[in-house]
């Protein structure tokens, strides 16, 4: 017997160009640049977006912080190579980050080192993704003050420009419309990246300081979109996530019945941070976390999102738990949302939950490790420290809108009333034709149940029994398969179907053999030889059914050799 032995085989222009298309949103690409940006301690990050045709974009990325040398030009364009001035806090880990970039046509990255400004680098790249498609790995070119290359860039930092970036939405929504591209991205960068969260609230604690990357550093966003329709500018605006204004009491809120709903722009806002030494793998290991929560009425809610949502997204689908490392959040979690905060009402928060233990997948959308002890205690912390916190804050609201709710309530309850007395006046009344015969029901059905209590007293009555028959004692109104139980002279239970109009029994899609005769008020727009298909028919089977009269003048439905009779309430009386 003999054996090989064989060392695995790794495709790397495979795995490189899974990399590069391994993004949920297309405009990831700027997520990545602008951590690369705060790494590099920029002050300063300004973006241009050029409309180059449809979904087509050219994107120039410049910033003012440290700059590069050979060896972090190198690691730009290289996979899983990552050089940081400050590896312990820098965001990127893996470097994989800046070849979401990959996806451009043509890749021109100017830069100039903090300590040598003087000299500028410049590297290049040629649609990288159609050479890993030919299964090779991209090359570049990296010139150091190249005599013939002219750039706008004259002190430290870094420009990217990506020319040719099919760019599928911007934060989830398709459009060419420079202002509506301008307000996306903007927010976007103000939410969704290291330009713009809330470490900037928690910036004082020891624990941030030491483990995110210039944690003090807020840098100024200026962008840019330049489309057909013209050119669209924003900013300086500082990167840090928009908040709310907290406001307590809030006023002016939109009117509904006279009552001002004023709960709709209240906001609160709540800082956290808990840690605790636990043992993992019977190594002691402290874990931190720290958080702010929005807790937002309506139209502060309406107004965080109005750049996030899309066609057919609700405000529930971006408020809850976001999850975070280096303060970057990812998309929100329903489910731990609803877990976390109280189920029925998690999207009147908008939580930041930041974990530097968290550890993030290659293109930093998912949390790998979720099921580990440290995480664990997050959950259970979260729910028996800082949640009744939130809980206690959130009263505040929930007390202001159920009044509000309970007082317009009673206003449309109230005016309700006084509309259905006004009405009743012209409502029909029921004439009695029948000699002799009296009832104390005065108005013409309007609805199933009338016609149900209209039958109870013509059976009371006993004025009927001729007409009613084969209906003799009223026995049960039920809500079930059918609506009411009825006995005949000899005492045999019979079913029957209430309806106000003929036509709601094929409407209510009642099979056939479920009721033993039918009750209305009317037959409606239903005639003599009126056929019906009922599709759900006997048991599931189709059948045509035909409103008949027998012999004696009496109203059936009839299907096959099947009949079914028809109590008409308004021709008895």
């Amino acid at each position: 017997m003999s054996s090989n032995t064989h060392t695995s085989h790794v495709s790397q222009e495979s795995l490189l160009r899974q990399a590069v298309l391994n993004t949920s949103q297309s405009i990831e690409l700027l997520r990545e640049a602008v951590s690369n940006s705060i790494d590099a301690e920029a002050r300063n990050i300004d973006i241009k977006l050029t409309n180059a045709g449809g979904e087509v974009w050219n994107i120039v990325i410049q910033d003012d912080g440290n700059g590069m040398e050979d060896q972090h030009m190198m690691a730009f364009f290289n996979a899983g190579d990552s050089v940081k001035d400050f590896p312990q806090t820098s965001i990127g880990e893996k470097g994989l980050g800046s070849k979401t970039s990959f996806v451009a046509k043509e890749i021109v990255v100017e830069s100039r080192r903090h300590t040598n400004p003087t000299v500028l680098k410049v590297g290049t790249m040629t649609d990288p993704l159609m050479q890993l498609a030919a299964g090779n790995m991209p090359t570049y070119a990296i010139d150091t003050d190249p005599s013939n290359y002219s750039s706008c860039l004259t002190s430290k930092g870094t420009r990217i420009t990506l020319t040719g970036v099919h760019l599928t939405s911007f934060n989830g929504k398709k459009t060419n419309d420079p202002q509506e591209v301008s307000d996306r991205v903007m927010h976007y960068l103000r939410s969704m990246c290291a330009t713009g969260t809330v470490k900037n609230r928690h910036a004082h604690k020891a624990h941030i300081i030491t483990s995110v990357a210039n944690v003090g550093v807020i840098p100024m966003i200026s962008l840019e979109v330049v489309g057909a329709s013209g050119t669209v500018t924003r900013g300086p605006l500082p990167g840090s996530y928009p908040m709310p204004n907290i406001d307590l009491s809030p006023t002016g809120g939109p009117v509904s019945e006279g009552i001002s709903q004023n709960s709709k722009r209240f906001c609160d806002v709540y800082d956290f941070t808990r840690s605790k030494t636990i043992s993992v793998q019977g190594k002691l290991l402290t874990v931190h976390y720290d958080g702010t929560v929005i807790i937002a009425g309506e139209n502060v809610r309406a107004d965080m999102l109005r750049h996030e949502l899309k066609q057919g997204w609700t405000q529930k689908s971006q408020m809850g738990v976001h999850l975070c490392k280096d303060f970057i959040p990812l998309r929100n979690d329903t489910s731990l949302s609803r877990e976390l905060l109280n189920g029925e009402y998690y999207f009147e928060y908008k939580v930041f939950l930041n974990c530097q233990s968290f550890q993030l997948n290659a293109d930093r959308n998912v949390i790998t490790n979720e099921e580990s002890d440290e995480i664990a205690w997050i959950w259970d912390d979260f729910s028996t420290a800082v949640w009744p916190n939130i809980q206690a804050k959130a009263n505040v609201y929930r007390a202001m809108k159920d009044g509000e709710e309970g007082a317009i309530e009673a206003v449309r309850k109230t005016k309700q009333a006084a509309a259905l007395k006004a009405g009743y006046s012209t409502s029909l009344d029921v004439v009695v034709a029948k000699s002799g015969a009296s009832l104390a029901y005065v108005k013409q059905p309007k609805k199933e149940a009338d016609v149900s209590h209209l039958l109870a007293m013509m059976v009371q009555s006993g004025d009927w029994k001729t007409e009613l028959s084969p209906i003799d004692r009223f026995g049960q109104y039920i809500d079930a398969s059918t609506d009411v139980l009825v006995e005949d002279t000899t005492g045999k239970v019979l079913l029957v179907e209430v309806e106000t109009l003929l036509a709601n029994l094929f409407k209510h899609q009642h099979p056939m053999n479920s009721y033993d005769l039918v009750v209305v008020w009317s037959l409606g727009t239903m005639t003599l030889g009126t056929s019906q298909n009922a599709p759900w028919g006997t048991n599931g089977s189709q059948v045509p059914v035909a409103l008949i009269q027998n012999a004696s003048g009496g109203w059936e439905l009839k299907w096959g050799t099947n009949t079914r009779p028809v109590i008409v309430l308004e021709n008895i009386l």
